[in-house]
C-alpha cells in the first residue's frame, strides 16, 4: 500500500516524429502501489478552446517509470497550452503537476 505522501516523480515525454505530438505522462515511485490520475490538457488559440480530459488507475512496480496514459496535440506558436495532473494514493491527494506543453519539433 503507497503513503498518500510518497515521494513522486513525474515528467512528460514525446513520441519523435509525430504530428501531432503523442504526449506521455510518467509516474516512478520508489515503492509499489497504485495511483489515481486526473489529467486535463487546455489549448487556447485564434481558432478557440480545446480541452482533453482523461483519468484512470495505474499499478507501480517501484523505481520503474510508468506512463499512465498517451494523447495527441497540435500546438501552433502562437497558442497556449498547459496539461495539470493531479494523483492521488488510498484516496488522498499525493501530488499536482503543471506543464506547458511541448512544442512540436
Amino acid at each position: 500500500m503507497m503513503a498518500a505522501d510518497m515521494n513522486l516523480q513525474v515528467w512528460l515525454d514525446t513520441v519523435p516524429g509525430t504530428q501531432p505530438s503523442v504526449v506521455i505522462p510518467y509516474v516512478q515511485s520508489h515503492e509499489n502501489g497504485t495511483v489515481r490520475y486526473q489529467l486535463s490538457a487546455t489549448k487556447q488559440g485564434i481558432s478557440g478552446t480545446s480541452t482533453i480530459n482523461q483519468s484512470g488507475d495505474v499499478r507501480l512496480r517501484a523505481n520503474t517509470p510508468t506512463a499512465l496514459t498517451r494523447f495527441s496535440l497540435s500546438v501552433g506558436e502562437r497558442d497556449h497550452c498547459e496539461i495539470k495532473l493531479v494523483l492521488f494514493a488510498n484516496g488522498n491527494r499525493a501530488g499536482s503537476y503543471q506543464f506547458e506543453c511541448p512544442q512540436a519539433q
